[in-house]
């Protein structure tokens, strides 16, 4: 089952739940302060990461023979 972050229309109340598909289709979750099914989806940005800004890899120095389980290939 996902997770939902929901708002109540009626008393503005926000919070996350655990439901199903068809609990949410059908509007049958209550909001836990006043009780209403009069809901909406609440959508929040994720966060995200830009790697970089780190030093450089090491070469490997067996380049043309080392494979895919190479230490350097893996940055180790």
């Amino acid at each position: 089952m996902p997770y939902y972050d929901l708002r109540c229309t009626s008393c503005d109340k926000e919070w996350e739940i655990k439901a199903s598909i068809e609990d949410k289709t059908n509007r049958i979750i209550p909001c836990p302060q006043c009780g209403s099914t009069d809901l909406e989806t609440v959508y929040s940005s994720a966060p995200y990461f830009i790697r970089g800004g780190g030093p450089p890899m090491p070469s490997c120095p067996s380049s043309s023979s080392c494979g895919a389980s190479c230490p350097h290939a893996r940055g180790a």
